[in-house]
C-alpha cells in the first residue's frame, strides 16, 4: 500500500459477475440496480469486499459487480480518461489521487462525512457515530482537500491505517529463549545473539539463522522502521511542519532539526543493515517471504498483509512458523510514542461520473461500520482507517497482536501535507503536487536504502545528496506546478 507493493494472491470469486474488467469505451450496459466497484487485489486479497458486497446486496437489494485487479491503477486510470465512465466506487492505491480530486475528477463525499454509521442490523455503530469521527486521527490531515477555488472539501477516505514494522517468527524466539527487544540497543545486541548462537539453524539444515531477511524489491519497506523511529525522535506535530515543504533548506540537517532526526532514524538502521552478516536478501516479495517462512530468518520488516501473502505460499513449515509483530524497540533519545502509518496515498473515492452516487456512499459506510471492520481484520488480516478497527473481536492471535501493538502507541502519524496550514489555499493543490516530488526521499533517486545496502556510500553522503538535488531542483520544480 504506500508500497502495498507484494505478490497478487489468487483472484476471489466476484459477487456476481467479476471475471472481465469494465471496459473504459462504453459497450458495457450501466445497470441502475448494479453498483460497479474497482478493487484493488494485491496483499489484502478480496475475500473481504466480497461479504461486504453480500451483505450489501442483503440488504439493499442491489447487485454488486466488482472488478478486482493487481494493476487497479490502470483500469482506474483508463476508465477516468473515458467519456462513458460507468464505475462508481474505487478502492486503490497511488498518489494520482490528489491529481483526480483536483481536476475534478471525484465526487465530493461532505453530504456523509457528518452522517451516522449504522449496524446491518440497523442498530448503532458501538463506536463513534459519525464518518468523520470514525476515521482514525493518523488521517487527520488527509480528509480535507482543495478544490480550484480553495475551498475544502472530502473528496476521498482512506481505506486501512496499514501497521509496519518489525514482524518476527514466535516459534524461533521461543524455542530459542530470544526476548522481544524494546530498545534499539536491545535490537542491535538481539542481531548479536542471533548471529553467535550455534544452536540457532535453518530447521532440517546447518544454515544459520540471519536476524533479518528484505527483498530487493521492495527496499522501500524500511521506510516503516525509520519513519517510526522519526517519529519518535522528532514528535507528530514536527514531521507535520516539515510536510509544508516551505523551502529546499528542510533538506538540510544543519538548518531543519526535524531532517536531523530523520538522519538519525536512518544510521539507527544503518547500525543494524550496514553489517551483511544481520541479513539475508532475495529479488522478489515472493521468495523472501517464503524464505522468512522456511525460518532462514528470525525477523523481516513488512506490512500486515505479509500475513495474507504467507497465507498464500502454502508453506509446509512443521509448526516452526507464527507470525507476529513487536513493538518497534525506542530508539535511542526517543521522546515520543507514535508510529508510521502505512496508506497516505491508498483512497476510497466515488468518480464523479457516477450516476449511483448514493449507492456507492451506503456501500461506504457499511464497509466502515464495526461489522465492515470485523469482517476486514479477519478475512484481510488488517486494519481499516476507523476506530471500528482497533476493538475487533476476533478469536485470530495475529490480529489481537496486530491490534494490541497499535494501541500500545499513544498515537500515529502519516506524512500528508497539512493542507489547512498552507497560507494561501489557492495554492493548495499546487503545494500537494509539489509534495509528491520533494517527500522526503519518495522517489527512488533519494530514498538512500539501495546505496547504503550496496556499500558505495555511507549516511552523511546520501543526505548531502538529497540536500543538493532538492536544492538545485526547487524552482524548476515550483515552476512546472505553477507556482
Amino acid at each position: 500500500m504506500k508500497k502495498i507493493g507484494a505478490k497478487l494472491l489468487a483472484a476471489a470469486v466476484a459477487v456476481t459477475a467479476v471475471a472481465m474488467p469494465l471496459t473504459a469505451c462504453g459497450g458495457t450496459e450501466n445497470d441502475p440496480n448494479t453498483l460497479n466497484i474497482i478493487c484493488l487485489d494485491k496483499g489484502y486479497g478480496t475475500e473481504w469486499i466480497n461479504t461486504i458486497a453480500d451483505k450489501y446486496k442483503e440488504i439493499s437489494g442491489k447487485k454488486v459487480k466488482l472488478t478486482a485487479s493487481a494493476d487497479a491503477a490502470s483500469t482506474v486510470s483508463s476508465h477516468m480518461a473515458s467519456s462513458n465512465n460507468i464505475d462508481d466506487l474505487y478502492i486503490n492505491v497511488g498518489s494520482n489521487w490528489k491529481s483526480y480530486a483536483a481536476r475534478g475528477k471525484f465526487a465530493a463525499l461532505d453530504d456523509i462525512m457528518d452522517e451516522p454509521v449504522t449496524e446491518p442490523d440497523g442498530s448503532a455503530s458501538a463506536s463513534t457515530a459519525t464518518v468523520r469521527e470514525r476515521v482514525l486521527g493518523d488521517y487527520a490531515e488527509s480528509l480535507d482537500f482543495p478544490d480550484r477555488n480553495g475551498n475544502l472539501h472530502t473528496y476521498r477516505l482512506p481505506w486501512t491505517a496499514g501497521v509496519g514494522g518489525i514482524y518476527y517468527n514466535a516459534v524461533l524466539f521461543e524455542e530459542y529463549g530470544w526476548n522481544v527487544p524494546t530498545t534499539q540497543d536491545e535490537l542491535v545486541a538481539l542481531c548479536k545473539t542471533i548471529r553467535e548462537d550455534p544452536l540457532a539453524t535453518v530447521p532440517g539444515s546447518t544454515t544459520k539463522i540471519a536476524p533479518f531477511v528484505y527483498t530487493g524489491q521492495n527496499t522501500d519497506y524500511f521506510d516503516y522502521l525509520v519513519y517510526t523511529w522519526w517519529g519518535q525522535l522528532a514528535g507528530r506535530d514536527a514531521i507535520k511542519e516539515f510536510c509544508k515543504f516551505s523551502s529546499p533548506d528542510n533538506y538540510d540537517v544543519s538548518k531543519n532539526a526535524t531532517f536531523a532526526h530523520l538522519k538519525t532514524a536512518t544510521e539507527a538502521w544503518y547500525e543494524i543493515f550496514g553489517n551483511s552478516q544481520n541479513y539475508v536478501s532475495y529479488n522478489t516479495n515472493h521468495d523472501a517471504q517464503r524464505e522468512f517462512a522456511n525460518g532462514k530468518a528470525a525477523m523481516m520488516i513488512n506490512g500486515d498483509w505479509l500475513y495474507n501473502e504467507i497465507l498464500d505460499l502454502k508453506m509446509n513449515t512443521a509448526g516452526k512458523f507464527e507470525l507476529a509483530l513487536m513493538k518497534t524497540p525506542a530508539i535511542d533519545g526517543a521522546l515520543h510514542d507514535i508510529s508510521y502509518t502505512i496508506g497516505e496515498d491508498q483512497y476510497i473515492a466515488i468518480p464523479k461520473s457516477s450516476t449511483k452516487k448514493d449507492m456507492a456512499k451506503d456501500f461506504i459506510k457499511l464497509m466502515i461500520s464495526d461489522w465492515g471492520c470485523k469482517v476486514f481484520a479477519e478475512e484481510a488480516h488488517g486494519v481499516l482507517a476507523y476506530t471500528g478497527s482497533l476493538s475487533v473481536s476476533t478469536a485470530d492471535k495475529f490480529m489481537t497482536n496486530i491490534i494490541d501493538v497499535k494501541n500500545q502507541y499513544d498515537g500515529a502519524f502519516t506524512d500528508y501535507p497539512p493542507v489547512k496550514d498552507i497560507e494561501n489555499p489557492h495554492k493548495s493543490t499546487a503545494m500537494l503536487n509539489l509534495n509528491d516530488k520533494v517527500n522526503c526521499w519518495g522517489t527512488s533517486a533519494y530514498r538512500p536504502f539501495n546505496n547504503l545496502l550496496s556499500g558505495k556510500t555511507d549516511v552523511n553522503k546520501c543526505f548531502n545528496t538529497l540536500k543538493d538535488g532538492v536544492k538545485n531542483q526547487w524552482q524548476s520544480w515550483k515552476k512546472e506546478i505553477g507556482i
